[in-house]
């Protein structure tokens, strides 16, 4: 699974400048939706905005994460092997601990996506 990991994180890593971009779109766009206008009418923005802010640094996060995981210890070696296996283990701690922050993440933006989609419904249809 690291390998698998690992494997996506280099084939994704030219689009890490891309989705610094788009997280500091994301960023600016929900700054100026808390500053510029009043709440009903900066949420239309601000929803969105935090979503995409949630899923780009998420991404950069993943690149910069997994695009440099330790090699499986080869035999023999002595204390070298067992820094190595040590860091592998570090890795698959923190690939499940990613694993959770992007369900987490799902979560948030299927609530975020909720509430945007409850406050562009007319009147009469909102729940």
């Amino acid at each position: 699974m690291l390998d698998l990991m690992q494997h996506i994180a280099v084939r994704c890593a030219p689009a890490r400048a891309v989705l610094m971009g788009l997280a500091l779109v994301g960023a600016l766009a929900a700054g100026i939706s808390l500053v510029a206008f009043e709440a009903a009418k900066g949420d239309l923005i601000l929803f969105p905005a935090l979503v995409l802010l949630l899923w780009a640094v998420l991404g950069v996060v993943f690149i910069d994460l997994f695009a440099r995981i330790p090699m499986a210890p080869a035999a023999g070696g002595g204390w070298r092997r067992w820094v190595q296996g040590l860091l592998r283990r570090l890795y698959w701690l923190l690939a499940a601990g990613f694993l959770i922050l992007g369900l987490v993440a799902v979560d948030v933006s299927l609530s975020i996506a909720r509430e945007w989609l409850n406050d562009r419904a007319p009147i009469g249809q909102a729940k």
